[in-house]
């Protein structure tokens, strides 16, 4: 696993710092949510919350903008969840990336525990910034995890342990107006004994208990936001994926360096989307819902699979009838495994990354021991989802051969040839020079990437 170094440095502080006295200039009532110590010179997470007085994310949105084009930020992402809408500005060639969400009142799948006025109206100042008190910044802490993430990890318990132990009286009044008081006798009791696995192991029956709460003392108001949340959720991830997803895929001849480039690719958009790696999710080849047809044939004991891969052309290919099957069988996974795939991958808003796709089937059919007309293999290609970006890595063929001699020189060149075809027939093909360092080609990458997926800030 790579560890991601987010930097925060003076840009990040002066952007974040107008934006915050340019909310509070033209009336937009906000606050920063925890790990708030250090801002704006030092910031110990790679975001910032701030929440917003519900209804003014226009006026909000429009002055973020205007900080970025202030500050000569070159693009913009917004992700909207529910009300939060987690803002990201990007500046490819200042190697730049700033993560700031905007949350209007804290509000979870339709269930508002607390109004914003009461939260409003319980934060202090801060370096001219509004941030929570202690009291319900140690509640909001607890609630947020153990509802939204179902864990607090040990940095989280030790912040709660030492606020706990200073407000205790507080943090339960405030504990008290979410929860009904059989489980509030429970949650204080666990407190009080730091025994914060039993709030993992309860978890569920906490979000359960406190949204009853909240739905009978608001039933319209709530069932008018769950209906919301559901039809938001409903149209991202069934009716439009296509618009939210980010599907990449990458080709390239073996030994081009295609592994090092998607190793170093996942970190630089990590970076510039400030987020973990792993939503960098990358497919080998396929979806993979269905198995591999050797470990299928291996299972029904007709046969025993062959795991040598370090020669791709060992195996005779199949008959005419037998490649159809399997072009057939690894199609369907396209088609169905695709649609799982990618909607889960928009769900959660992560980038789909496929090391190879099915135009391999068009490159090297013989991979794959697939023996059918190339026009039927290309027509099985262009039926499947096609990727918003495909990267195709081309060098010359010696350079290849000798970085890695599973193939003959002239099979190399052949493949070549096919790769640079096959950037000319799709759409969204686009061809690097894989003779450069892998940090170039990266960063060449990164750029296409973040043009495609984000707007400009325009003047």
């Amino acid at each position: 696993m790579h560890e991601i170094e987010y930097e925060w440095n003076d840009l990040h502080a002066r952007i974040l710092d107008d934006l915050l006295k340019a909310y509070a200039q033209a009336g937009v009532d906000c606050f920063i949510l925890r790990n708030y110590q250090g801002l704006p010179e030092r910031n110990d997470s790679k975001d910032v919350d701030v929440i917003i007085r519900p209804g003014t994310y226009r006026r909000a949105k429009a002055i973020f903008l205007d900080i970025l084009r202030k500050h000569d930020v070159s693009n913009y992402y917004v992700v909207k969840y529910e009300r939060v809408h987690c803002w990201f500005g990007i500046d490819v060639d200042k190697s730049f990336a700033i993560h700031i969400d905007l949350i209007e009142g804290y509000v979870n799948k339709g269930f508002e525990l607390i109004p914003f006025d009461t939260l409003y109206a319980n934060t202090i100042d801060y370096k001219g910034y509004r941030v929570l008190n202690d009291q319900y910044d140690i509640a909001m802490l607890l609630l947020y995890k153990v509802i939204n993430a179902k864990t607090l990890k040990q940095a989280y318990r030790e912040q709660i342990s030492v606020g706990y132990a200073r407000y205790a009286v507080q943090v339960n009044r405030i504990l008290e107006s979410v929860m009904p008081k059989s489980l509030l006798d429970e949650v204080v009791a666990h407190l009080a004994a730091e025994n914060y696995d039993w709030f993992e192991r309860n978890a569920r029956n906490i979000s359960e208990q406190t949204k009853k709460l909240a739905m009978r003392r608001h039933p319209l108001k709530t069932s008018a936001r769950i209906v919301s949340f559901l039809a938001e959720k409903v149209h991202r991830i069934i009716m439009r994926p296509k618009r939210y997803r980010k599907f990449i895929a990458v080709e390239a001849p073996d030994g081009t360096g295609k592994t090092t480039f998607i190793d170093g690719l996942r970190v630089e958009l990590a970076k510039l989307f400030v987020c973990d790696i792993e939503k960098m999710h990358v497919y080998h080849f396929r979806p993979t819902l269905l198995p591999n047809l050797g470990a299928v044939g291996e299972k029904m004991k007709v046969m025993e699979q062959d795991k040598d891969f370090t020669n791709p052309h060992r195996n005779k290919p199949a008959s005419p009838l037998s490649s159809l099957l399997r072009m057939g069988y690894y199609w369907i996974d396209y088609i169905v495994g695709g649609w799982i795939v990618i909607r889960k991958d928009v769900q959660f808003d992560q980038f789909s990354i496929f090391d190879r796709y099915i135009y391999d089937f068009v490159v090297d059919p013989l991979r794959s021991r697939i023996n059918l007309p190339k026009k039927l293999r290309i027509a099985f290609a262009k039926s499947v989802p096609q990727p918003d970006v495909t990267f195709v890595l081309m060098t010359d063929a010696e350079t290849v051969y000798c970085r890695k001699q599973e193939l003959t020189l002239e099979e190399i060149d052949r493949q070549l040839g096919e790769f640079s075809a096959l950037e000319r027939m799709l759409p969204n093909a686009v061809e690097l020079d894989a003779g450069q360092t892998p940090d170039e080609i990266v960063r060449q990458a990164a750029r296409i990437i973040v043009d495609r997926y984000t707007r400009k800030v325009r003047a």
